[in-house]
């Protein structure tokens, strides 16, 4: 009888199953090691369950595993409404609320969320110290007042409760639609008390149009990103000194540059700047309009793109116009710029339509 070597999984140290763990999602480490004997067991209840999406798991065997875990290992966490009604609201509420015993927890991704959801997580009065990274999206069929009031309840509520958040993603929709189009988004009187929050450094709102860009530089001294959809007033020149400011993506319809210049020349420190532009005339995409602009209130700026809306059927006159104001015009010349037609879809998936770019890096 010849000598077979048999290895079983059962031999490997400990490193090992770390490393497999490590590229797993929690849910499936225990559905595949827990149980088999006990020190699997217990490698997965210490080191397998720091990642853990739920958006496909159904709410009862969600919750069979949330019953058995240390929920205090759970680093990052993920929930969703898309694939089971109500998994969000099932799981958090207050028969079954591990959020309370998530200590560790320094992520946190709901996906599209509900009035009723929110109204859930907002009314469990949780406290996520280490929470430092938190995404959540909105479902895509919710009319415009609801996501209005969900926005604002989160941006300032929520930022004011976690101490540690530093990283906030709001998504409205995940199509192409932007839901709050031509309505105001602002705070209401029972906001404005909300305490600023020292620690949100990056903060993107996508497709949700806001009207209240002064507030945001207000409640978050310490934003160093900012993605959004903005509206500017006209009655507005004053805004707040935004000295931590490094990196702005914003997107503006039927802008004029001087509502923009009033903006930017509170953002001194800028040295990345994206901008999706739609002018409410040809006068203001004068290259040295555009140039007194980044000279006056952008001396940091190291890069800067901006993508130019023209109006329905002149994107020839568009184009032409810009080629022939730009590349002569030597500040223009001398950052050796980019100028070309963007289809929209291999560039930014939030906005489709044909473009215009224009672009320099230093």
């Amino acid at each position: 009888m010849s000598n077979i070597s048999i290895t079983t999984l059962e031999i490997f140290p400990p490193e090992i199953f770390l490393e497999i763990f490590s590229y797993m999602n929690g849910y499936d480490n225990y559905k595949s090691f827990y149980g088999l004997n006990h020190r699997l067991s217990t490698l997965i209840l210490t080191y397998g369950m720091k990642y853990i999406d739920l958006s496909k798991i159904t709410v009862n065997e969600s919750r069979k595993m949330i019953s058995t875990i240390n929920c205090s290992h759970v680093n990052n966490l993920i929930l969703s409404d898309e694939y089971y009604d109500e998994q969000i609201d099932r799981i958090l509420d207050n028969s079954c609320f591990p959020l309370k015993s998530m200590v560790s927890l320094n992520a946190l991704t709901l996906d599209s969320i509900g009035l009723y959801t929110m109204y859930t997580i907002a009314h469990q009065h949780f406290q996520l110290d280490n929470l430092k990274t938190l995404i959540i999206s909105f479902r895509s069929d919710l009319c415009v007042e609801k996501v209005s009031t969900m926005y604002r309840g989160i941006l300032y509520s929520f930022c004011s409760r976690f101490k540690s958040l530093k990283y906030l993603y709001l998504s409205a929709s995940k199509d192409k639609e932007i839901i709050c189009r031509n309505r105001r988004v602002s705070l209401n009187d029972s906001l404005l008390s909300t305490n600023v929050s020292s620690t949100l450094q990056r903060l993107f709102l996508r497709h949700i149009r806001i009207n209240d860009i002064e507030n945001i530089l207000s409640r978050f001294p310490k934003l160093q990103y900012l993605n959004a959809n903005i509206r500017l007033n006209e009655h507005i020149t004053d805004y707040p000194l935004s000295l931590s400011l490094i990196a702005c993506h914003l997107s503006l319809r039927l802008c004029s540059l001087e509502l923009l210049f009033n903006l930017l020349k509170h953002c001194p420190n800028l040295e990345k700047l994206t901008l999706s532009f739609t002018p409410i005339n040809y006068n203001e995409l004068d290259s040295y309009k555009w140039k007194y602009l980044i000279e006056k209130c952008l001396l940091k700026l190291k890069q800067f793109t901006l993508y130019i809306i023209p109006f329905d059927y002149e994107m020839d006159i568009a184009q032409a116009s810009i080629e022939d104001d730009f590349l002569k015009n030597q500040f223009w010349l001398d950052r050796k710029i980019k100028i070309r037609i963007i289809d929209g879809e291999s560039i930014n998936n939030n906005n489709i339509e044909p473009k215009i770019m224009i672009k320099f890096s230093i």
